[in-house]
């Protein structure tokens, strides 16, 4: 996606924001309250998506951590109770 798009500076609170283009928020995959990092690099703002630690996890990984937890549970909670 190299397409130029052009947006205007807004007043937000005592803040500066500009909204973003609707091909940017689908190429990035961005939601509602996902973080989003700015890099600054020759003069230019590098926007990227912040990566959540779940894009990072293999799924079968997390799969088998959750019935490890529920195998074990109760020797979790004897510990906790000590």
């Amino acid at each position: 996606m190299r397409k130029k798009e052009t947006r205007k500076v807004v007043q937000i609170g005592s803040s500066f924001g500009i909204e973003l283009p609707q091909s940017i928020i689908d190429s990035l995959k961005i939601k509602r309250g996902d973080e989003i990092e700015f890099d600054v690099r020759n003069n230019q703002i590098v926007l990227s998506r912040k990566r959540k630690w779940e894009d990072e996890v293999d799924a079968e990984m997390l799969d088998m951590l959750s019935e490890t937890l529920k195998e074990h549970d109760q020797v979790f909670k004897n510990l906790k109770n000590r």
